[in-house]
């Protein structure tokens, strides 16, 4: 039977990764019978590897805005493409992780059933894939992921302000799970946690193809980096504070682009997290009976879901003295790329001046000692009257 695999995220749990290790490695995929289509649609702020963006994506943040005509419309077209490449393979794959929030937080919990309507009218299965991270990780990635963005939702909210009332995460595992579920059905739900610890071999990749049912080799390509780092010491604080000030697209990349450089240098407090140790048990025990379901009845284990060891958590806190430092990097380092840009565009007009004495010159040095041609015709016609 053909199926298509939906993965959902959760949020911070390396989509972004795992959306560019499938679009490198399309022909190895394809050779085992799975697709990971790259469709046309351009979504603003998304990228093109995230094929599943039309499942849940919302035309407005504000609900009275929202043209649901418009949203429809581009879910059709997906899955019209997805029908397409179910011509030619067995297994389509999509991914996108705002369909977790979509779904949960943003208006959007009748995906599922749409999603399982075209299965059922077009005859092949779904299986929804969700890597599930601890969830005082989760809101400390997210916020920091928020700030460094500049843009939207607590962008300049404080930690303390975001995580009293983290309202646009869902964090509740089991119950978001259970729905999915009642669509769906347990045996096509898959669940994996995520961290290396939990990953097969420690690698995300080689966890994403045991889910996919993908056997994993040598072949497969994994790019050089990371991608979407999170912000390390004291520059996401540096970029909270940036953020109030009122900047357009441009500004916002120009200083992120300069406090990631910074975050760069401090890799060595990747370990800190916004909580200590006992705010992080606190936080989890909201969690971990539902957490302990989950891993009950999908890993069949009477255990927690996650470690919930927080000893070891080191808390971020304000040093006046790093920061000091750190203001003076992002003012040097502020200062030396408009310098570069300003060089750059003193040579342009330089060399525009040249072109333009060049194109002078040439004009000066033609026949007629430089008469305007249109008044010569002028003056021929003048002479034969």
């Amino acid at each position: 039977m053909k199926t298509l695999y939906v993965h959902i995220g959760t949020p911070k749990t390396a989509t972004t990764s795992l959306q560019h290790f499938c679009d490198e490695n399309e022909k190895i995929l394809e050779e085992q019978g799975y697709c990971y289509p790259i469709f046309p649609h351009k979504f603003k702020g998304v990228s093109i590897t995230r094929n599943g963006s039309f499942l849940g994506w919302v035309s407005s943040s504000k609900p009275e805005k929202r043209n649901k005509l418009e949203e429809e419309k581009y879910f059709r077209q997906g899955m019209d493409m997805v029908l397409d490449n179910f011509r030619k393979f067995d297994n389509v794959i999509l991914s996108e992780e705002a369909t977790w929030s979509a779904a949960f937080r943003r208006g959007k919990d009748y995906i599922w059933e749409n999603i399982l309507k075209e299965a059922k009218e077009h005859g092949y299965g779904v299986k929804i894939i969700v890597y599930l991270r601890r969830q005082d990780s989760l809101a400390d990635s997210w916020w920091k992921q928020k700030v460094k963005v500049g843009r939207r939702i607590y962008s300049t909210s404080s930690w303390e302000e975001f995580v009293s009332d983290p309202s646009q995460l869902e964090f509740d595992y089991y119950s978001a799970v259970k729905k999915i579920e009642a669509v769906f059905g347990k045996e096509n739900v898959i669940i994996r946690r995520f961290g290396r610890q939990y990953f097969k071999n420690g690698s995300i990749y080689e966890d994403f193809m045991e889910a996919l049912g993908v056997k994993y080799d040598s072949r497969f390509v994994i790019s050089e980096g990371k991608r979407n780092n999170s912000l390390f010491g004291n520059s996401h604080e540096i970029k909270r504070v940036l953020n109030m000030l009122k900047m357009n697209k441009g500004d916002r990349l120009f200083f992120k682009r300069i406090v990631r450089t910074i975050s760069d240098n401090h890799t060595d407090l990747k370990g800190e997290t916004m909580f200590s140790s006992e705010e992080a048990r606190q936080f989890m025990e909201q969690y971990r009976e539902g957490n302990r379901k989950l891993m009950q009845e999908y890993f069949g284990k009477d255990e927690d879901l996650f470690d919930m060891d927080f000893s070891k958590n080191k808390k971020w806190v304000l040093d006046h003295t790093e920061m000091e430092k750190d203001i003076i990097t992002l003012i040097g380092h502020v200062t030396v790329q408009l310098r570069q840009e300003n060089r750059e565009l003193q040579s342009q007009i330089q060399d525009m001046k040249k072109e333009l004495a060049a194109c002078k010159k040439k004009l000066e040095e033609k026949p007629s000692a430089g008469r305007n041609p249109i008044r010569s015709v002028i003056s021929g016609i003048r002479g034969k009257k």
